[in-house]
């Protein structure tokens, strides 16, 4: 239990507490249970992202162009399920299927040419919203099949097909951090690259990796997107990228790679959406609301830049004092 209360995951959690309690009390509508409920089902998409985002960012990496991928599956995916002879398992492996090959296109980039990350997701970013302009000549996708669109208000047993597939994501996710060596990898990767090669890690292959399952849960967000809002915009997602590192960041993965957990990404999530619901409610003007997300932000990298120095000044100490302790006994 001491451990817990010292881990930066129930910091945040207390901080949505009180967050939560403080909207409460000067719009009493925010703990109504319709209201929880939206604000979970309105922010899937973004934590669905997120997940894929935490093991990016564990690595040290960054990936901006996810906005764009979300709009250039979703367009694809929207296109496939106009089709005569579609079904939710085709809508489902065309939305994998665009991710994947978009995620592994930024990591051969970044893996086999050995291009800074966000050198190449802001290329990618331009070219992927490029692309789909170019092909779609700036229409949306419209007349959106019941079928597809009522997958996202649809329910197994009462709870809704989104927080079954989110569910889904971080099992899946958490299986593959805990208990494969290639998602352990990831951390060691971001923890300290140099050693992380010299201990026999494919650095390549965990970058490439993360990358790819990055763009197949974008794939799978922008299904869900699409059945969302039934009609598709070619500039969906626009921007998307930085509520998802925003969301991640402030969930407690550190900037500078090696630190991170679903959990803390999960909190961060819910920490944007209580407070995007909350000054909606509060009927706050649309910039302010960009003011808070930015300044919140930047505030979690700046405790998260902070608490790293501290960490490697007292490492620097320990190892002062060891080498003193030695010189003494020799």
């Amino acid at each position: 239990m001491r451990n817990w209360l010292k881990k930066r995951e129930f910091v945040m959690l207390m901080m949505l507490v009180v967050i939560s309690l403080g909207i409460s009390l000067i719009t009493p509508a925010f703990l109504t249970p319709s209201n929880l409920l939206s604000i979970v089902m309105n922010n899937i998409i973004l934590a669905i992202m997120a997940m894929g985002m935490t093991l990016v960012v564990v690595t040290s990496g960054i990936d901006v162009s996810v906005g764009s991928q979300l709009g250039f599956a979703a367009i694809f995916v929207g296109l496939v399920a106009l089709l005569p002879t579609a079904n939710i398992f085709i809508v489902l492996a065309v939305g994998l299927v665009c991710g994947v090959l978009l995620g592994i296109f930024n990591g051969i980039l970044i893996a086999g040419a050995e291009i800074p990350a966000i050198v190449v997701t802001v290329g990618t970013m331009n070219v992927f919203r490029g692309s789909l302009l170019l092909y779609t000549n700036g229409k949306w996708v419209t007349s959106l099949p019941a079928w597809y669109t009522s997958m996202y208000n649809s329910s197994v047993l009462g709870v809704p097909i989104p927080i079954i597939i989110f569910a889904v994501v971080v099992a899946v996710t958490y299986y593959l951090i805990q208990y494969t060596r290639l998602g352990r990898s990831v951390y060691a990767l971001g923890g300290n690259p140099v050693a992380a090669s010299r201990v026999g890690i494919n650095t390549d292959k965990v970058l490439l990796f993360v990358f790819a399952y990055m763009g197949a849960l974008t794939g799978i967000a922008s299904i869900l997107y699409g059945a969302q809002l039934a009609t598709i915009d070619p500039n969906a997602g626009t921007s998307f990228e930085l509520t998802v590192i925003s969301a991640v960041v402030i969930g407690g993965a550190s900037a500078l790679g090696g630190s991170g957990s679903l959990l803390g990404t999960c909190i961060g999530v819910l920490i944007l959406g209580v407070l995007q619901n909350g000054m909606i409610l509060m009927r706050v003007e649309p910039y302010w609301q960009d003011v808070v997300m930015g300044l919140i932000l930047i505030i979690a990298v700046s405790v998260d830049v902070l608490n790293n120095r501290k960490k490697e000044a007292q490492k620097k100490t320990i190892d002062v004092a060891k080498a003193i302790k030695g010189g003494v006994s020799a």
